[in-house]
């Protein structure tokens, strides 16, 4: 990727493909991973270990192994395999053209794995995603569906009818012509040309085009609503403080991934951790994550509310 002045200029004039699925796929698992990389913070790592690099793991694969290499604890995208009686796995391997390759014992006196659920790589001997990568996928999937429809339905709002074309000259000058328009960009048809000659165009009937958009940008805003609800991240709610403690509690119930317990896995593995480098790492939630501090919120505003009436 080109990084100078000329290079960006030249990005600039590029033309983002928002109704491409599969761009908006990309575009919406990289803005959700970004905001679930910032659900933890590390303290206590030494300068070889990146919290980062450690966290990028967890969630897109499920497991960190942490090994000593040149004299210090590192670690990068690991292979595990082979299993135990429990079907835990018990050997790693990684190649990293700074790191170089390696083949090892997991929980040796060199080395310990971090898990990010209590899923951990499978269910009685059958690979399950443990990370985060499936939950994030799913809703990336949902957002680039939706934000491809929006942008389809604001192109077709311009276009009042369907062109149809009798032949492949016409054909290939009306999709110009429309791949103009497309842009926002106006262009003309030559009346000389055989074009007005053999174009049809039928009434698409786009009465209800405004009301449906805005359903779609709404099911967009209701997803996203849906993925911090269920990431557990606290976010403010209409009516907000007419919850009970008991909606309260509810909430922090239905939580599809919750912070407490991936957090409690990742306390638990670092016990091991510590005792192998001799290190003293800790993890706890970010502010934004915690949901006690939530709840207490949630219970402070019904009380003030009630004080009120």
């Amino acid at each position: 990727m080109k990084t100078d002045s000329k290079g960006l200029k030249d990005r600039l004039r590029e033309m983002y493909e928002v109704s491409n699925v599969a761009v908006s796929y990309d575009y919406w698992f990289s803005r959700l991973l970004s905001f679930t990389l910032q659900m933890f913070e590390w303290k206590g790592l030494p300068e070889s270990l990146s919290a980062r690099e450690i966290e990028l793991q967890l969630q897109l694969t499920g497991h960190c192994v942490i090994y000593m290499n040149g004299g210090k604890p590192k670690t990068t995208f690991t292979t595990v395999y082979g299993f135990d009686a429990y079907y835990q796995p018990t050997d790693f391997t990684y190649a990293q053209p700074i790191q170089g390759s390696y083949n090892g014992k997991i929980e040796s006196n060199t080395s310990a794995i971090i898990y990010n659920s209590i899923l951990q790589d499978n269910l009685d001997g059958v690979h399950v995603d443990g990370g985060l990568y499936s939950f994030i996928a799913h809703y990336a999937r949902m957002l680039a569906d939706v934000t491809s429809t929006t942008n389809i339905y604001a192109v077709n709002m311009r276009i009042t009818d369907y062109p149809i074309a009798k032949n492949d000259a016409v054909k290939q000058s009306l999709e110009k012509f429309f791949n103009m328009f497309r842009l926002g960009k106006h262009a003309i048809i030559s009346s000389d040309s055989e074009i007005l000659k053999t174009f049809e165009s039928n009434d698409r009937g786009r009465t209800r085009t405004s009301d449906t958009l805005v359903n779609i940008i709404d099911a967009k805003e209701r997803i996203l609503e849906s993925f911090f609800r269920d990431i557990g991240v606290k976010f403010r709610q209409t009516k907000r403080a007419q919850m009970t403690d008991e909606e309260i509690e509810s909430d922090e119930q239905l939580l599809l991934i919750n912070p407490q317990n991936l957090l409690a896995q990742r306390q638990k593995d670092l016990v091991r951790v510590n005792k192998v480098f001799g290190t003293d790492i800790s993890v706890k939630l970010s502010a934004n994550f915690n949901r006690e501090n939530f709840a207490s919120t949630q219970k402070t505003e019904l009380e003030r509310g009630a004080e009120n009436e």
